[in-house]
């Protein structure tokens, strides 16, 4: 059996470490020695592949789980994580000088030199606890940093139970194309405005077709205030309240008053129609849009899989944090309807990723 020692705060095999090394991707081959982390190492042990030692003391397993514990912040989690993805078959390293927890590599690999295998990198993953922060800023930080070795950024969530699960972040591609919508079609009308809605008597059907903007009613459309000053500001509709014209400036504050999350919403709304996508509430669905395709036309009844919401989008700030229990619930309801789960990211620029639920 071959023997560790852990040495000051490194855990060093001396004797035959290329063995070691080629068990499968184990370890940091640095000279005549390899160097493991503590998360291979306990699993070598469990295992039965190496003994550990301390001052020349054999360490069992909970001798050396304390220690790892000391020597490795969030080592439980790390650890769950790490031997979950090895019994699924794939090749799990520590991030190393990567800026993850770890490194997932395809199934089958093998480590002639470790320099040479960057490819092959399929996931750099992250381990968190249901209890920490979701940062967004943070995780797009991380998403480009994967993107930099044509790898991908995944979450490994360890909840309560020390279950683990996976959610892979992306960026939404076919929403951050750019695109350039008309709406000559639209004709002008006059709303009538009463608390936050605005009603179009005369005409309505030259708003809500052929873009659908509103909820038709029997003989009326009734627009949001958010429909409302997205066709303020492309001249297509004059708003009167007290038989008064409103400006966009005013229709803007009282939305605000209302809606404190109105200008993150509104970003990503105009951003969207401005690409041609069709947007509509997506409160039913616990988020803020639901998101038709391009060309999409609403209607009654049976629907081909086209023609169902595509995207649910949440509209949120690049500083923006949630609790992972509130994420997990978000893709939840998107999963749900067959929908992709999407945050629209408000910075200088308006960007959208995609949150999935993945089984590896």
């Amino acid at each position: 059996m071959n023997n560790a020692k852990i040495e000051g705060d490194k855990i060093v095999v001396r004797e035959n470490p290329e063995e070691v090394f080629q068990m499968g991707g184990y370890g940091r081959l640095d000279s005549e020695r390899l160097l493991l982390e503590p998360v291979e190492a306990m699993n070598l042990l469990e295992r039965g592949k190496i003994e550990i030692t301390k001052d020349g003391d054999i360490l069992d397993e909970e001798s050396f789980y304390k220690e790892a514990c000391r020597m490795t912040e969030g080592f439980n989690e790390k650890l769950i994580v790490y031997q979950d993805m090895r019994r699924r078959g794939f090749v799990v390293r520590p991030g190393y000088s990567f800026p993850c927890d770890l490194r997932v590599y395809e199934r089958g690999i093998s480590f002639d030199n470790d320099d040479k295998k960057l490819k092959h990198v399929k996931w750099l993953v992250d381990v968190v606890r249901t209890d920490s922060e979701f940062s967004m800023k943070e995780k797009i930080k991380k998403l480009e940093d994967a993107s930099n070795i044509r790898s991908k950024f995944a979450l490994g969530i360890v909840d309560e139970e020390g279950d683990p699960t996976y959610y892979e972040v992306d960026e939404e591609k076919e929403l951050n194309k750019g695109g350039s919508a008309h709406f000559d079609e639209t004709e002008n009308v006059t709303g009538f405005i009463d608390c936050n809605t605005v009603t179009v008597w005369e005409n309505p059907e030259d708003i809500y077709e052929p873009r659908y903007f509103g909820k038709r009613r029997k003989n009326r459309v009734e627009l949001n205030l958010m429909e409302t000053l997205f066709l303020m500001e492309k001249g297509k509709l004059e708003v009167k309240g007290d038989g008064e014209c409103m400006d966009t400036d005013s229709i803007r504050t009282m939305a605000r008053e209302k809606d404190i999350e109105f200008e993150n919403k509104y970003n990503i709304y105009k951003d969207l129609r401005e690409k041609g996508f069709l947007v509509k509430c997506g409160f039913k669905f616990g988020t803020h849009f639901r998101i038709y395709d391009r060309g999409v036309e609403l209607k009654r009844g049976q629907k081909s899989p086209d023609e169902h919401t595509k995207w649910v989008v949440h509209a949120v700030d690049k500083d923006i944090t949630w609790s992972y229990p509130e994420l997990s619930r978000f893709v939840r309801l998107a999963l749900n309807i067959r929908s992709k789960p999407t945050l629209g990211v408000v910075n200088r620029t308006k960007k959208y990723y995609r949150i999935r639920r993945i089984k590896p």
